[in-house]
């Protein structure tokens, strides 16, 4: 990962867990969550943490009012 970039590495990674899936079962990893990526020059795909987060339905992690001040 680079800052809030993932790679496709990383993409593999969540994918499938400890294997190296090809990058056709990435992309329909990918299409089914409906996660929103684009592809890198080597062959791979690239998405944002924030993309991540949107499709699995969690908060933008840069959300700055995801808690009141008083609950901190």
């Amino acid at each position: 990962m680079i800052g809030p970039v993932l790679q496709f590495q990383d993409l593999q990674e969540l994918c499938k867990p400890g294997e190296h899936p090809r990058l056709a079962t990435v992309e329909a990893w990918a299409r089914k969550i409906g996660l929103r990526y684009t592809y890198d020059g080597r062959g791979g795909i690239v998405t944002t943490v924030d993309a991540l987060n949107a499709a699995i339905g969690l908060p933008a992690a840069n959300d700055g009012d995801a808690y009141p001040p008083d609950l901190v």
